[in-house]
């Protein structure tokens, strides 16, 4: 339904969308969830001759387990959904800069990036128009990452990631039922920010104290956050008699928090250049969500078919000067590296199919599709008397 749930939030995904809607089950039940995504980007030539930029990540993994009790007016539930598995690499190759001599050396990398949540949660039924919810989430991640600048034959300097972390976050939510089959949601989701550390790797460029201008910093540790952004959220929902549901979602990602007082481009630590985590940020987005059900009864239970339409903002690193020294080079590159291609908003599509047999087992199936990814979704819920 185009990613849509905040409104709606009807079955035991509501703990991750909106806690509120643990109220709308009235037995217990268990839930599981499967998903495979396929993301492929490729740029070649936007920023200038000799750029081929590719990335690429493949994942099928269990992403939503649940149980969930209702309680008279409460309902608990207790919960482990991923929220990122990453597997990704880049590569492109030296390109063009503008108003430089020396072209910019390419670079490569790759990611391994698991962060899952164990959670417990509830909502309360206040009256017959409001309930509220919420969770409670322990969040670990394992992080493995290598970035080099140059290329595979002749890397230049980079970076290696290997830790891990545990961190804690919370999700609240309310939904509000007018009548009329009318509902609004609204939930708030806390961030994490992992403290890590990563190791250089190569020569650098180290004009204050190397005579020849470089140094080699191969081992040496520097201090990093690794941030999973929080989000505002709100939908509605309309139930039309009988057969149809149409929602709508609105999300606001705060991605200005990647950038912390521990922030570092590893390719320009040169103290003459004199930059700072202020000379870095990122713009937080809108996502939109819409989407429509139909309902029709054949005699073993509930079938439905769903489709929906959603946006993915870009939310690219940019670099601003300021405070920074603008001789140096590293203020004409980064400017040519995050500020040079728009950001684009990339509108995508999803389908699905669900049925229920007779309110005791539910299957349901999903694909989203937007030009850089693929994603497949199976869930099942079993209910208990």
């Amino acid at each position: 339904m185009g990613k849509t749930f905040v409104g709606l939030a009807d079955d035991a995904t509501a703990a991750v969308n909106n806690p509120a809607g643990l109220s709308n089950l009235l037995i217990s039940e268990f839930s599981f969830e499967f998903s495979g995504t396929r993301v492929r980007e490729q740029r070649t030539g936007e920023l200038g001759p000799g750029d081929i930029d590719v990335s690429e990540t493949s994942v099928f993994t269990p992403t939503f387990f649940s149980y969930v009790l209702p309680v008279k007016r409460a309902s608990i539930a207790f919960f482990r959904t991923t929220i990122q598995d990453v597997r990704s690499s880049f590569e492109f190759s030296a390109r063009t800069v503008p108003r430089r001599d020396a072209p910019e050396d390419g670079a490569f990398g790759e990611a391994l990036i698991n962060a899952d949540s164990y959670g417990i949660g509830g909502a309360f039924v206040v009256n017959r128009w409001l309930s509220v919810g919420g969770t409670f989430n322990l969040t670990t991640i394992d992080l493995a990452t290598s970035a080099r600048s140059g290329n595979r034959l002749n890397p230049r300097n980079g970076a290696d990631t290997i830790d891990s972390g545990v961190g804690f976050s919370g999700t609240g939510g309310v939904l509000v039922k007018p009548g009329g089959g009318l509902s609004i949601g609204a939930t708030f989701t806390s961030g994490n920010t992992f403290e890590m550390t990563t190791r250089l790797y190569g020569r650098f460029l180290y004009t204050v104290f190397d005579p020849d201008g470089t140094v080699i910093l191969t081992g040496e540790p520097r201090d990093i956050d690794y941030v999973i952004p929080s989000r505002y959220a709100v939908g509605v929902s309309w139930r039309a008699p009988k057969h149809w549901t149409l929602l709508f979602d609105l999300s606001r990602i705060r991605y200005s928090e990647r950038v912390t007082d521990r922030f570092l481009v590893v390719d320009f630590i040169d103290p003459a250049a004199g930059l700072t985590p202020d000379n870095f940020y990122i713009n937080d987005v809108y996502e939109t969500h819409a989407g429509v059900e139909y309902k029709f009864y054949p005699s073993v239970g509930t079938m439905a078919v769903r489709g929906g339409v959603f946006t993915d903002p870009d939310h690219p690193l940019r670099f601003r000067s300021g405070g920074n020294n603008p001789d140096h080079p590293a203020d004409a590159l980064l400017n040519f590296r995050f500020n040079t291609l728009p950001a684009e908003t990339v509108v995508g599509g999803t389908v699905g199919w669900g049925m229920a047999i007779r309110n005791r087992v539910q299957v349901d199936a999903a694909a989203s599709f937007s030009r850089d990814a693929t994603e497949v979704v199976v869930s099942m819920v079993i209910r208990l008397q």
